[in-house]
Parts: structure tokens; sequence; C-alpha cells
């Protein structure tokens, strides 16, 4: 792992209850994150730390911008994915719902969004906000609506985004390719503990849905890819690294459980890494592989 990293793993913020969803801003080089139970999308910067960027967040846990700055967030409580507006100061102004039912029938619990290239913003809808767990409030107790856990890509309308793939059992975590031609998505449950590939095709059809590689400790979460398409991801026991064609090449070890990671720094090189508790970061010799 020693030809991936520059330094030791650092443990910038801790005593939260469960953190998820990792989101640069670079023009404040600043990090977002979620603390689900805490309801709080928090913030750290490097000169002046942690603090709480919103203090009603609805229990979200995905985060990441779209291609006019809005912070997108999956929230658990609302069953929505929702589009939060930044100040020029960058503080929270606005909410929009982007998405919230399908055919009637009200979304899982969205859990994990990504923005690509040309603006399309795709999330994933598997059930694990609609419920208690372990006596922590991710969510609220819901019946499930929905026949499946799906992918789905936002439309113009909320109450109708599009299906891309029906075909995942527990739809997690979710990145592209540095050319966006190959969607990985983490199958995440007591059934599957793997990551999936698909090809994408014209207006975002997917296709040749197969298995990439199964996490050796846990269940996969995030995920993001590097600038040699290597795709970085959340395990039971640190962050895994898995070359294109499935074969691991690489393991940062991390004391806690790690649920997402994100790439930040002024050259996108900081791996920053949320785990269960704590934010974590690291400083790598590769860089994000975000095609914009």
């Amino acid at each position: 792992m020693s030809d991936f990293l520059e330094g030791e793993l650092e443990h910038l913020a801790g005593e939260m209850s469960f953190t998820e969803g990792p989101v640069w801003i670079a023009e404040a080089s600043a990090l977002l994150f979620t603390d689900i139970p805490g309801n709080a999308i928090m913030r750290w910067k490097e000169d002046e730390g942690l603090s709480v960027w919103c203090g009603n967040a609805h229990f979200a846990i995905g985060l990441t911008r779209d291609r006019t700055g809005r912070v997108i967030a999956c929230e658990h409580s609302t069953r929505t994915l929702s589009a939060l507006s930044l100040s020029p100061d960058g503080a929270l102004a606005g909410r929009e719902v982007l998405a919230r039912a399908h055919d009637g029938r009200v979304l899982n619990s969205t859990n994990d969004v990504i923005c690509t290239r040309d603006g399309t913003i795709l999330f994933t809808d598997p059930p694990f906000g609609v419920r208690n767990l372990e006596g922590a409030l991710h969510g609220y107790q819901q019946a499930q609506e929905l026949p499946g856990s799906w992918v789905f890509a936002v439309g113009p309308d909320a109450d109708q985004p599009r299906v891309l793939c029906p075909d995942i059992y527990r739809p997690n975590g979710l990145c592209l390719s540095p050319d966006e031609t190959i969607l990985y998505v983490s199958d995440s449950s007591e059934r599957h503990h793997k990551i999936v590939a698909l090809d994408v095709g014209p207006d975002w059809a997917l296709s040749n849905l197969r298995d990439l590689a199964v996490m050796p400790v846990g269940v996969p979460d995030g995920m993001r890819v590097d600038a040699d398409g290597n795709v970085w991801a959340a395990g039971g026991d640190g962050v895994y690294v898995f070359a294109p064609d499935g074969a691991q090449i690489g393991h940062v070890p991390v004391p806690e459980m790690v649920t997402n990671v994100e790439w930040g720094g002024a050259d996108l090189s900081q791996l920053f890494i949320t785990a269960t508790r704590s934010l974590y970061r690291v400083r790598t010799r590769t860089r994000s592989g975000r095609a914009w």
C-alpha cells in the first residue's frame, strides 16, 4: 500500500454518532459530511476544525455536489433526495426536493448519490433507513412501499425518477470510472458483500451487470475512483483498493468500520474517510478520477 500513500492515517475529528457522506467543497477548502443519528451535516476545515453546517438535516446520509454547486443530500427521515443551495458565505440557503416517489409509492430511503459530467444525478435507494437500528434512529419506522431497491436517475418530475437498474439486491455506494463508461455499485447486505459493475450506454442505459470484487471484511459501502480507474471502497476494517479488473491492490487499515470516502485538498489527492464515529484523512500519491 505504500506505493499509494504519502503519509500515515490522520484522525481529524471524533465522538460523533455515525458518520457518512463526505463531500469536498473546493471553494471553501472544507469538507461536509453527515452524522446520521445526530441529524446533522458537519463541516471540517483545516484551520477551523469541526462545526455544524446544518443542524436539522432530515437524517441525511450520502452527499454530493451537482454541476451548479448545490449539495445533493440523501435524506432518511423524509425518504427524499434534496438539493441544498449555498449562500455566498457557504451557509445553507435553501432546499429543493429532487426525488420523493416512484409510480405513486414513496422511495425506500435514498442512500448515496453522484453527479455526472453531463449533470445527470444518479442515486441508490435501499431500505436501510426505514427502520430503527439497534435502538438508534437512522430514519423512522415505516413499511417499504416499492417492490425493490433500485438505482435511479433524477428526472424533471420528483415523483417519477427514472429506474436505471432494478437488479441489485441492496444498492448502496456508487461511483463512475474516469471516462464514465462503467458504473460501480456496492451491494451491501447480509446476502451480498460485493461490488458490481455495469456498462454505461447512451442516455445512461446500463447493461452487462457483473461482479467486480468481494469485500474481504464487512460489506462495501461508499466508493470513489482515482485517476487510474482504481476503486477505493469503504470496508469493515479500512479502505480497500481494487484495480479495474477487480484485483485487490491496496488496503488502508482504519481502526473503525469505514462508511465512505472522498477526494479533497487543493489537488484532490487527500482521501477523507468517514468511519463510524470519526473522520480520518490519508494523503496519497494519486488523485481523484472524477471526470469534471
